[in-house]
């Protein structure tokens, strides 16, 4: 099955450029995967209630190729393009009204048995070889991080504004603790082009976290720690 939908980039979706901004193309991709499972009948708040579960990024990897501005068109397709036997490979292109790709992403997701905290076979959380679309996109991939440690650059309180309803750090306020590092004339004059994320653990509300960064030559690098321990790692281009 393909979801799709179209919309057009509201103020509320700009940055300072007056294009898409980062934050909302997590949260365009986060909605259509939302809305993808809801209309599989396996979305987060069925798993909860039907499956005792909850779906979780476990990665994230986007392509920016062009960031559409202010009250563009665009329209988006979104699909399970694969599986393994713990996590569901989902897809989303967004394009413009004529067909140019403006963004591609590739999520992984996977099922957390609410009792037990651990990692559930999909199928037990409803899902159905019959609902893939066996065509993986071919311009995104999900890479490998180095395994260094980052030089500290910032510490955040997670409050709660930031908790969503698994009742954990929502997958784009670390993007958002992680940007705020960055100057606005930065984010504008330079953009993104790519961004991916590794989620770890989860954090809660209370929590501490501190922003390390590190600068190579695939890109620069953060690490977000809770308590010592990875909880999200984020490479920009």
């Amino acid at each position: 099955m393909i979801y799709e939908k179209n919309g057009y980039v509201a103020g509320s979706m700009c940055d300072a450029a007056v294009k898409l901004s980062p934050i909302a193309v997590c949260g365009l991709i986060e909605d259509c995967v939302t809305e993808l499972l809801g209309s599989l009948g396996i979305d987060g708040v069925t798993a909860m209630k039907k499956y005792g579960a909850m779906w979780v990024f476990s990665k994230n990897s986007i392509k920016m190729h062009r960031r559409p501005g202010w009250l563009e068109k665009f329209k988006v397709r979104c699909f399970i393009s694969g599986h393994s036997p713990l996590r569901l490979f989902i897809d989303t292109r967004v394009e413009s009204e004529q067909g140019e790709p403006l963004v591609s992403s590739r999520v992984e997701v996977a099922g957390i048995d609410l009792e037990s905290g651990r990692i559930r076979k999909p199928q037990t959380v409803g899902f159905e070889e019959s609902m893939e679309h066996p065509e993986p996109l071919d311009d995104v991939a999900i890479t490998r991080f180095p395994k260094q440690a980052g030089e500290p650059i910032e510490t955040v309180k997670v409050r709660s504004t930031s908790i969503d309803y698994c009742f954990h750090t929502n997958n784009i306020e670390y993007v958002r603790f992680i940007l705020n590092t960055i100057p606005e004339k930065e984010l504008t004059s330079r953009g993104i082009s790519e961004l991916e994320l590794h989620y770890r653990i989860q954090s809660h509300e209370g929590d501490e976290l501190t922003i390390e960064r590190l600068d190579t030559e695939d890109g620069r690098f953060f690490i977000v720690r809770c308590a010592g321990s990875e909880a999200v790692s984020c490479r920009l281009v």
